[in-house]
């Protein structure tokens, strides 16, 4: 009978632990949240921790038949193939939105011309997933080992397109931090700079950890051993989305609350009923809801107070918002 090798223990056990993370990250960004408060940013989010958590679950079952299973060895390959390059591109497009947010104001994202150039450099990567399919590598080698890779066609095209596609995005976050016209700047908006740079950082990892995971690949010449290249794989997954849920969970809290308060002001004319409401209904959800439990992308709530006051400074001006101004 087959013993399982310290390489497949090794990999099981960081399958497992993946999978353990992105189980926790999943239920502590959507605990309390209703699914109609999901938009568009928000899903983004949720459908990263899903992916990984798919690429997490599969690797945890194809580490332990990767051993002398040719159907095995296939599927492993086309696992790291397509749910890899999903969950890149989702985190792609929640680089992407992050930019518009911070960049465009007033403008909606059809008419924003920045936003459609992005969308348009993400589509080569339809063609980088065809070539890391024709380019596959998947065999079992006499010892019973499966080998995957990528041939080098594939790897780096994969890893060119990575850098740039990861680096453009990171210099579209520096631009709006450095200029002196942007929507960052301002003696209140030091908030939503911290955010930026937040995601900033988070698109610098996301960049690393990707290319440090493809140089792997043409290191090994597409042929490394399966066990490996699924645990890489899945920890380059799962890191990402660790990532992306330190982006968009801290410091969201308060101010969405005060967002949704100074909403509920205005919409009720400031009157003491409707203040004394709005102020029990954030108490309760506030219980059921402990700080960061619930989905907050943190830079949306920033820009959308800054819409609410602009709108307001263009609107006749009560004494009650005069006061709290």
């Amino acid at each position: 009978m087959l013993q399982p090798d310290p390489e497949e223990t090794v990999s099981l056990f960081v399958s497992l632990v993946c999978i353990s993370l992105m189980s926790v990250l999943f239920g502590r960004k959507t605990a309390g949240t209703k699914l109609s408060t999901i938009n568009y940013a928000r899903g983004l989010v949720v459908s990263l921790y899903l992916v990984s958590w798919a690429f997490s679950f599969m690797a945890t079952i194809l580490v332990q038949t990767n051993n002398f299973n040719f159907i095995s060895c296939a599927m492993s390959i086309y696992s790291c193939i397509i749910l890899y390059a999903v969950s890149k591109v989702i985190i792609y497009l929640f680089l992407m939105e992050k930019v518009y947010v911070v960049t465009a104001v007033g403008t909606t994202r059809s008419n924003f011309m920045l936003y459609r150039i992005n969308l348009l450099l993400l589509l080569p990567y339809a063609g980088i997933l065809a070539l890391m399919i024709i380019f596959r590598v998947h065999e079992i080698r006499p010892n019973g080992y499966c080998m995957i890779g990528l041939q080098k066609p594939a790897s780096l095209t994969l890893i060119l397109y990575d850098i740039f596609i990861s680096s453009w995005l990171t210099l579209l976050f520096i631009r709006p931090l450095m200029s002196s016209t942007s929507l960052l700047q301002g003696p209140s908006k030091g908030k939503l700079r911290d955010v930026a740079r937040r995601t900033l950082l988070g698109s610098i990892i996301a960049l690393v950890l990707s290319s440090a995971n493809v140089f792997t690949l043409v290191y090994f010449n597409g042929h490394e051993r399966g066990l490996i290249c699924l645990a890489s794989c899945t920890v380059d997954v799962t890191l990402n989305a660790i990532t992306i849920h330190w982006v968009t969970s801290r410091g969201g809290g308060r101010l969405s609350a005060g967002c949704d308060r100074s909403s509920g002001d205005r919409r009720g004319g400031g009157g003491g009923h409707h203040m004394h409401h709005a102020t029990g209904q954030l108490t309760s959800e506030k219980q059921v809801a402990p700080l960061e439990s619930h989905i907050s992308v943190t830079v949306e709530s920033y820009v959308e107070q800054y819409h609410q006051q602009q709108q307001q400074q263009q609107q006749p001006t009560s004494p009650c918002v005069q006061y709290q101004q």
